[in-house]
């Protein structure tokens, strides 16, 4: 009986032994996976960062170590038009355009007035819907942190990120002080950090896509990627990198402020890059101003609101005017705000042809093309814990919210017009 005894406490012994041994295996191989309670996930999104920036500026081991070792694509598309802030807005939320209220960098709401990038209210008070990332986080139990972004502050209110720095988007902290931020985040268990740099569309649109100074914004962006890659290694962690857009050479301007002049229309006009909003006074006829533009279809079209095109996910809403003026490449639009301040004394607003290719005052790259226009085509890269390397033959603007919420184990945030992308699982995955 003694002998059955010790045999049979022997062998709970040995089951005990085992089970606490697979639970240290499980829970172990859980964290190296990224669980629910561990998982970290960083964002980052570099402004106009096009595949044929990317190219032109190399070396870059960084961006070629996360297309290496993880998921990639050259085609993330963006929202219409391709510019900055309605981009912005759409990466964070993954609502369309019409759903989250920005419509483009510059266009006037009945009520708010004109809203223009680089103001000291670009921010949430202009969305009308849609979550972003850090909302819909920290609605679910997961602290967050957002650096430079758009969309952290209605008015003088933080909006939902527990790390949400008291600075405006126009006043963009330099890379030192958004890393050493970041690094902070991570030794206090922040499990969601978004970080926007404006680089390198601030400099290409003054150098061109291939310029030298364009090269090295790209390269101080694969430095960035590289000291975050360091500051994650060994971590349960996700990094991804998006732009809001991508870039193309421009070498022709259509002078809005001039055709204006020439047929006489009565309307205020938001000019940005490639599009243009006309609102029309009382009074004045969509059709009548439809007609006298459209001789000029080898350099933009022209559309009445209701009417837009299908990428064009805008809404006919109050705010896209009664007009839209959508460019074609190699053209640009300016108006007289967008032209040196001797042009008008020169008669450029008034006799002038509307359409010219000067040796002045043209940005060498721009956007806000149709996004069927490949140049206006993002990089994408999705690396580390959760991700199946390989390309990504291409993804929308509004994929990357549901994707981060797939890769932290949330739901993403309400309204969703996005879909998380096949290349990720969720932590429980």
């Amino acid at each position: 009986m003694a002998g059955g005894i010790s045999r049979h406490f022997a062998f709970e012994g040995i089951v005990k032994r085992f089970l606490i041994a697979l639970t240290a295996f499980v829970l172990v191989a859980a964290s190296a996976s990224g669980t629910p309670a561990g998982r970290t996930v960083v964002v980052v999104m570099f402004d106009g960062l096009s595949p044929a920036e990317l190219d032109a500026a190399r070396p870059t081991p960084n961006f070629d170590r996360l297309r290496r070792e993880g998921a990639w694509s050259r085609h993330l598309v963006p929202a219409f038009p391709t510019l900055s802030l309605i981009n912005h807005t759409t990466f964070l939320t993954g609502c369309w355009p019409a759903h989250h209220g920005v419509v483009s960098n510059t266009f006037r709401d009945p009520e708010l007035g004109w809203f223009a990038a680089g103001s000291d209210r670009d921010d949430a008070v202009w969305r009308t819907g849609c979550e972003t990332i850090w909302e819909a986080a920290e609605r679910q139990g997961v602290h967050a942190a957002a650096f430079n972004f758009v969309d952290r502050w209605r008015g003088s209110h933080p909006l939902a990120a527990t790390v949400n720095p008291e600075v405006a988007w126009k006043d963009h902290e330099d890379d030192e002080t958004i890393l050493r931020r970041t690094q902070a985040a991570l030794a206090h268990g922040t499990r969601l950090i978004a970080l926007y740099f404006d680089f390198p569309d601030s400099v290409a649109h003054g150098d061109g896509v291939t310029g030298a100074k364009t090269g090295q914004a790209v390269r101080r962006a694969d430095a960035v990627v590289g000291r975050l890659l360091a500051m994650l290694k060994g971590r349960p962690a996700t990094l991804v990198v998006g732009t809001d857009h991508g870039m193309t050479d421009a070498t022709a301007v259509i002078n809005v402020s001039r055709l204006m002049n020439e047929y006489d229309i009565h309307a205020q006009a938001a000019v940005d890059g490639a599009s243009t909003f006309l609102y029309l006074d009382n009074g004045e006829s969509a059709a009548r101003v439809a007609k006298a533009l459209g001789g000029y279809g080898y350099a933009f079209d022209v559309y009445r609101t209701g009417h837009y095109p299908a990428y064009a996910h805008i809404g006919s809403g109050p705010r896209v005017g009664d007009l839209m003026l959508v460019a074609k490449p190699p053209y640009r639009m300016v108006d007289a705000r967008g032209l040196p301040w001797w042009a008008n004394w020169l008669g450029v607003n008034r006799f002038w042809s509307p359409i010219f290719s000067p040796g002045f005052g043209v940005v060498p790259a721009t956007h806000g093309y149709p996004p069927s226009v490949p140049e206006m085509h993002g990089v994408f890269y999705v690396w580390g814990a959760g991700v199946v390397p390989g390309e990504i033959r291409r993804l929308d603007q509004v994929d990357v919210h549901p994707t981060v919420m797939k890769l932290l184990g949330l739901q993403p945030g309400r309204p969703m017009d996005g879909h998380a992308i096949a290349a990720v699982r969720s932590p429980a995955g």
